[in-house]
């Protein structure tokens, strides 16, 4: 595809072109935005950029840290530092900004219609700062948020984000779908325009093209300001756009020019910046804050009824200009569209945790491959370091497997086993006949999604626990003696307790009080400090957090403020724009890095890595079946013994509601496994199960503590390379990113500005890129399993839920490359969803499998009744939860566990406080670890690999000797057919 334009390579600050140099002025380091008197007036309360110091030194400081770090396989995603600094900046721009994080846009058409691919329509933008209009009222929360409303717009056919609430109702926004960029169909509610745009190397192009064709739209003649920022790297690269005045001829778009630093030094009064250098941050900082007259000038350019009386452009990709681009075969090209949509729809039965790309209203008859698609990378854009497959985002990768119908999709008749055979057969015969058909395993995000039915013959995620020999429990101590030995739990519940629990003082005030932090976030600071506890807060007999950590956290207090707004922010576009599963995904994953503070070879914390997943105990285990019963009905004595142990007050209402769900959902589960070996198919549903379960699974954080050393010293016992790697791949939990396969339907196909100087036309290519009474089962027969997989429905330190409580209602494949030669012990592992109570379960289900293989994983190093965390994220809502091993059993806590809410300042310092306890726990892994090298059997772990992906390779070897057996077979077969004639 191509985007016709004008490129301009700038080489001296006085270089600009003339529309866009006043906008360039800003880049003088010595460019005060408030100057003028009248300019000064209007921004009476505006800020410079030493009111962001702080802030800008700790992501200096936080992304010079990370360069330091090892990369275990990819590139380390730097977004979440630099990612936070620009949307606080971008916060000061308007009283009524929208700042939008990961945003799906429509990329502008080809010039050529025939040649407009399918699959090329939706780019991806890292962070937008916009201005919103709406067509009605609407109510507000009157919280602190990007968009606060104080005035109203003269024009009353609309009204723009700022406008006064009224009685809530909402109208759709009557205008064209070229006057929107965002990625959606259907009734909108309002239009984003776009003021500054950042996005990678591989979206900024068409980016800044389909802003500048929406602008022409609106009537608008500013100039585009972008920011091209490697997702990777720290460096933000400037880029300056405008169309020509006049639409060139019918049918064509106007040419647009756009502008940037030919020289690929560092040079911020050229607008190249680097995030790692304090000085050329803070002039990234006073360019951004700059931008505020730009802002209010679009702002008040804006009128739909400029929309309406302007010439139609059919600039958007899934809508092209049939009559003018493709002969007036209008007829024909909707009937081939609509029969392709057709064919696609119906092929596919798989779901994406994500929304799938808008459709185009154009098809070719053969898609083009993305893979065929060439395009250099943008040449004279200054990156430290190139942006790899490795870094592409979840959403993007489900986004492309949606579009090319790619990856394992189980569907009805895979997911019900033909067994017609009555009689019971051992584990290894029907492993055997099972993996000889060899099915698709579900990804992990789609196996998660599936309803859980408890332990019938379906794959549900009580049935994959159960056979790992894995519970769910919850935060209750037992009185019996007996249980909490043979269990763990009292122990675990102290300490979870130690490792959670929060106490306000007057030292914690007095340490925050004094901490240096940024005037913006100043107000936040003080609210917090003038609190006296509040009922988040529990009593203990503990001095906690200690005084040492409240030091710590003060030093970095300002990040976690600005946190604090983001969430706010964040939370309120959502309302209005919908969510995103990456919409608060950095917020969460900067208080990791900035309070879990990686240290090499300490601690680290990971983003977006592959996990191996445990494999089926119960598949290998020909006595599991005669243990069955007895598991089941231990499992019911626990849930009894802690429904008993839950006190029914006012208070704990909701708790014991939990312990009740628990334990009538043990009697179910009891009964179904009684009936299943009743049925005498016991072994045949269980490798049914095994063959379609998910070998990997991508967790969104995961906290670690490298051993270099440990692993060294056992990759020593091993003689072959080929062993050496093989180990590494099947045996450790940790896995590097997925090899690079480049979504580019969701923007990770580079695009070329050619030629490095001068003022002359060039081709800006690129291609495209998804309670119950009693202990029987409630009246209708089964438990109720809303109250065990919601992890956010009561708080065990309050009487009510959460202040927001009642406002919350990819495809994982084998990965190929494997960690790098380091034993990475896991602390806790992170989920992310979107603020959606439907997502809850879904993330619940996923962490149970982190956790389980994580526990797994430590126990085959010899570490025990230790337990590894686990960080559910649904929103603003994080819950923390936790596992371990006793006795060859695991345990997961799923109930009674704490939850904070991130857009409070204390709920906030609650959970960081947690980050540094865990570090310390960590490093108690360690200790045990290095304890027990000396007695690991290598060869012992080379032969009995507990992961599911050694367990999937051995079904293929297995699977691979059946098949030459039989073939071996047949041949002998024909051979004695053959020769008996002969001997007649």
């Amino acid at each position: 595809m191509t985007f016709g334009g004008v490129v301009h390579y700038v080489t001296q600050p006085t270089g600009w072109p003339e529309p866009v140099r006043g906008i360039t002025s800003l880049l003088s380091p010595f460019h005060c935005p408030d100057s003028s008197s009248n300019v000064s007036e209007h921004l009476s309360n505006s800020y410079t950029a030493k009111d962001f110091q702080v802030l800008i030194q700790s992501t200096a400081a936080g992304l010079s840290a990370l360069a330091e770090l090892p990369h275990y396989g990819g590139e380390r995603s730097t977004v979440p530092l630099w990612s936070q600094l620009l949307h606080a900046l971008s916060n000061t721009l308007s009283s009524d900004v929208m700042i939008l994080e990961d945003a799906s846009f429509i990329m502008p058409r080809a010039q050529n219609v025939a040649s407009q691919p399918l699959n090329l329509i939706d780019g991806r933008a890292t962070l937008l700062a916009a201005h919103a209009i709406f067509s009605a009222p609407r109510t507000h929360s009157n919280t602190s948020r990007t968009s606060s409303r104080n005035e109203e717009d003269e024009d009353e056919s609309m009204h723009s984000a700022d406008s006064d609430s009224s009685d809530g109702s909402i109208e759709s926004l009557d205008l064209p779908l070229q006057a929107h960029m965002l990625s959606g169909r259907g009734r909108r509610l309002s239009a984003v325009v776009p003021v500054l745009l950042v996005a990678d190397s591989h979206n900024i192009v068409p980016l800044l093209c389909s802003t500048l064709y929406q602008r022409r739209v609106w009537g608008i003649r500013q100039p585009v300001v972008g920011l091209c920022c490697s997702s990777t790297g720290t460096i933000a690269t400037a880029i300056f756009g405008w169309l020509d005045p006049d639409q060139s001829e019918k049918g064509h778009m106007p040419a647009a020019h756009l502008a940037l630093a030919a020289d690929i030094g560092l040079d911020s009064s050229m607008g190249v910046f680097d995030f790692t250098d304090t000085c050329s941050a803070i002039n990234l900082a006073q360019f951004i804050l700059g931008l505020r007259t730009q802002f209010e000038d679009i702002k008040g350019s804006i009128s739909i009824e400029a929309v309406d009386s302007l010439t139609p452009l059919h600039w958007r990709s899934d809508l092209p200009d049939f009559e003018t681009q493709s002969g007036g075969l209008l007829d024909e090209r909707v009937a081939s569209w609509t029969h392709q949509v057709h064919v696609e729809t119906s092929s596919s039965e798989a779901s994406s945790s994500s929304s799938p790309p808008t459709p185009p209203l154009l098809s070719d008859t053969a898609l083009v491959s993305y893979e065929t698609m060439s395009s250099p990378l943008l040449a004279t854009i200054v990156e430290d370091e190139q942006v790899h497959g490795a870094n592409i985002r979840a959403p993007q990768e489900a986004r492309a497997i949606n579009v090319k119908g790619r990856g394992p999709q189980p569907s009805s008749s895979k997911r019900s086993s033909k067994r017609t055979s009555p009689t019971p057969r051992s584990l290894s015969e029907v492993k055997t006949s099972t993996s000889s058909r060899a099915p698709s395993p579900y990804p992990n995000s789609q196996f998660a999604a599936l309803s859980d039915t408890g332990l019938g013959d379906s794959m549900t995620l009580s049935n994959w626990l159960f056979e790992r020999n894995a519970f769910t429990v919850g935060r209750i101590p037992v009185q019996s003696e007996e249980l909490a030995k043979k269990t763990g739990i009292n122990t675990m519940v102290e300490l979870y307790d130690k490792m959670t629990e929060f106490s306000w003082s007057d030292d914690i005030r007095t340490i925050l009080s004094n901490a240096k932090v940024d005037r913006v976030v100043s107000g936040i600071r003080t609210d917090l400090c003038t609190m006296n506890g509040g009922p988040n807060c529990q009593s203990t007999p503990n001095d906690v957090p200690s005084l040492e950590d409240v030091e710590f956290i003060s030093s970095k207090f300002s990040v976690l403020l600005h946190a604090v707004t983001s969430a706010r922010q964040c939370d309120d576009i959502a309302k209005l724009q919908g969510a995103s599963e990456a919409d608060r995904r950095h917020e969460w994953d900067a208080l990791l890095l900035n309070f879990f503070q990686p240290v090499p070879s300490k601690r680290d914390v990971l983003l977006e890595r592959q996990l191996n997943l445990a494999c089926n105990l119960a598949v290998d285990d020909a006595s599991f079946a005669s243990r069955a019963n007895k598991a089941t009905r231990e499992y019911q004595n626990l849930c009894l013994e802690q429904e008993q142990c839950s006190p029914l007050t006012r208070e704990t209402s909701g708790s014991w509601e939990q312990a009740a769900a628990a334990r009538d959902q043990a009697n179910q589960s009891s009964d179904d496994i009684k009936r299943r070996l009743s049925m005498g198919k016991f072994a045949e549903v269980i490798a049914d199960h095994s063959s379609k379960e998910p070998v990997t699974g991508k967790c969104d954080a995961i906290l670690v503590i490298p051993c270099s050393g440990v692993a060294t010293a056992m990759l020593q016992r091993i003689s072959s390379i080929e062993e050496k790697d093989k180990f590494l791949k099947f045996f450790m939990l940790v896995q590097g990113p997925k090899p690079d396969k480049l979504d580019t339907s969701m923007g990770e196909t580079p695009h070329q500005i050619e030629t490095p100087v001068g003022h002359r036309r060039n081709t800006i290519s690129g291609t495209s890129l998804q309670v119950p009474s009693s202990s029987r089962v409630p009246e209708s027969g089964k438990p109720d399993r809303k109250q065990l997989h919601n992890p956010f429905l009561h708080h065990p330190d309050r009487n009510q839920v959460t202040q927001t409580q009642e406002a919350i209602l990819s495809k994982d494949a084998p990965c190929d490359e494997p960690s790098q030669q380091n034993l990475l012990l896991p602390v806790l592992l992170a989920e992310y969803k979107k603020k959606d109570e439907s997502a809850i379960s879904t993330s619940m289900n996923q962490m149970k499998t982190y956790l389980v293989s994580a526990v797994t994983f430590l126990s085959k190093l010899g570490i025990v009744d230790k337990p590894v965390f686990g960080l559910i994220v649904n929103g603003t809502l994080g819950a923390v939860t936790m596992a371990w091993m006793t006795n060859k059993q695991i345990y997961v806590m799923e109930r009674n566990i704490r939850h904070y809410d991130i857009r409070d300042p204390l709920q906030a310092l609650q959970y960081v406080s947690i980050l540094p306890r865990l570090a310390r726990h960590g490093l108690d892994l360690r200790g045990l670890l290095e304890k027990q090298l000396a007695i690991i059997d290598v060869k012992e772990l080379q032969s009995k690999l507990w992961s599911k992906l050694a367990q999937r390779q051995e079904d293929k070897r297995l699977a691979a000797a059946q098949q030459t057996r039989s073939e071996e077979a047949v041949a002998q077969d024909r051979g004695s057919d053959g020769a008996e004639p002969e001997r007649i």
